[in-house]
């Protein structure tokens, strides 16, 4: 089904604006999650749901570090690299816009830091049963609600959606960032009085992964305003559903009929039909922008089929949906260093569910372990472990050496980070081809990348980086 009737796209343009301690100019997508970066999940997922070919939109100065860290991985996919210039402030919406051309059915967006547990056929399936234009999976919220941050401690402010749906049918009835309320929500009497059953959340997680209707790329293509999916896209389609379409004559099969051009009115298209014999496209009833148009035709097909699910009042060729993840379910954005640590803290228990492989593959074959005190531990390819070293529930990616007398508890190693003697290391985060030096004793810190911890260190809860002027944002 995924390879027939969609096209697969993962956005990992994304700069890491809120991961800036631990990237310090490295690729978001590539941060570790287990032993693989955390691009590798989204991948998979759609690998595992039957999709064979997958559209990547990276940052042009990253696609080839990118390109070359999936090609180690061995996925049986067919990826296609777009890239956008670097120094742009391109929104998911604007990387989407980049492949409009490229798409030729309805397609299936994810982001590159969603780590989801989820079916994805189910879904698909859904989005169909309800001739969805746009369908959004929710998750439950507050997953790394638990998880103590490293670093200087902040006030943490968790970033909520405020998202309105019908009870009964799961409609998507209203999108917005409670960041953009002060203390109280307004709605549209209008909309209470369509909707009795509308329902406001504050808990749900948008796990950025949606289900989109091919007509809402042509769209969002020639609507260059619309800059994010989540903030501007969807809240936009959402609140076209409020209004009603003008009619669509039928095609008599005799008459040419022109229609004025606005392309970016999502109910407008440009040409609907044309019959004349100097038309080359005469032999296509709709063509150019075709958008949410609803013909009597389509009316007719709503009352007849055996999908539509939604009364015949409430029939409208915009629909947005939203899609209920199982609340055991595991999903989170990994776009803080809250969440970065809680998700890796988690892979333990809930790898086998997330990606259907062994607890076995978090441990890679290719690494030298001599140490026996080793419990729930995920390492990456080339790394050495030495004896008389304890470690729990930690993280530690590819070509990391952790020298003996060591204890290392809650953490997580990014790659190429080199531990010495006698070191202790307790719910922290270590950054790329950091050294910590012997003797050091760090308790809730953030290491930055390259940064180098003199002998005999004592800290806790503060940031060591080499950089300046990062400003810490939980």
């Amino acid at each position: 089904m995924g390879q027939q009737e969609f096209q697969a796209i993962v956005l990992a343009a994304g700069k890491g604006t809120r991961l800036p301690e631990i990237l310090e100019g490295r690729p978001k997508c590539l941060l570790p999650i287990g032993p693989y970066p955390m691009i590798w999940y989204p991948l998979q997922l759609l690998q595992r749901h039957g999709f064979t070919e997958v559209i990547v939109i990276v940052q042009e100065s990253e696609k080839s570090e990118i390109q070359q860290r999936l090609e180690r991985l061995q996925l049986k996919l067919k990826l296609d690299y777009y890239s956008i210039p670097t120094d742009s402030e391109c929104g998911t919406a604007d990387s989407l816009r980049l492949v409009s051309d490229k798409i030729k059915c309805d397609v299936v967006v994810l982001s590159c830091d969603s780590v989801i547990e989820v079916n994805l056929y189910q879904l698909l399936s859904k989005f169909r049963e309800q001739d969805a234009s746009i369908q959004m999976l929710l998750m439950e919220g507050g997953k790394d609600q638990d998880v103590v941050v490293p670093g200087p401690k902040s006030k943490y402010k968790a970033e909520k959606d405020i998202i309105g749906y019908d009870k009964t049918t799961n409609k998507v009835l209203f999108m917005a960032s409670a960041s953009d309320f002060e203390e109280t929500v307004k709605l549209s009497g209008h909309l209470l009085r369509e909707n009795p059953e509308l329902n406001i959340s504050s808990y749900l997680l948008d796990a950025h992964v949606y289900i989109m209707k091919k007509w809402v790329v042509e769209y969002l293509a020639v609507s260059e305003t619309l800059s994010a999916v989540k903030g501007e896209l969807l809240p936009h389609i959402v609140k076209k559903q409020m209004l009603q379409p003008p009619a669509v004559p039928e095609n008599d099969g005799t008459s040419e009929y022109t229609a004025k051009p606005k392309v970016d009115d999502i109910f407008q298209v440009s040409v609907l039909y044309c019959c004349c014999s100097r038309c080359a496209f005469r032999d296509s009833s709709y063509y150019f922008f075709q958008f949410a148009i609803y013909t009597e035709m389509d009316k007719k097909i709503d009352k007849a089929s055996i999908f539509n699910k939604e009364k015949k009042a409430t029939s409208h060729p915009i629909r947005c949906y939203a899609f209920f993840a199982d609340s055991n379910a595991f999903g989170l954005r990994v776009n803080n260093v809250r969440s970065f640590l809680q998700c890796n803290l988690s892979i333990f228990e809930i790898f086998p569910a997330l990606t259907g492989f062994t607890e076995r593959e978090l441990v890679s074959q290719t690494s030298s372990i001599k140490s026996t005190q080793i419990t729930k531990c995920a390492v990456g390819d080339m790394t050495t472990i030495s004896e008389k070293t304890s470690l729990n529930q930690n993280v530690i990616a590819n070509g990391c050496t952790i020298q003996p007398k060591t204890r290392i508890n809650n953490s997580v190693l990014m790659d190429g980070v080199t531990i010495e003697e006698n070191v202790v290391i307790d719910n922290c985060i270590v950054g790329e081809k950091a050294v910590i030096k012997s003797g050091s004793i760090l308790r809730n810190c953030l290491i930055g990348p390259h940064f180098v911890v003199a002998v005999d260190t004592k800290k806790e809860s503060v940031y060591l980086s080499n950089a300046d002027g990062f400003m810490t944002i939980d």
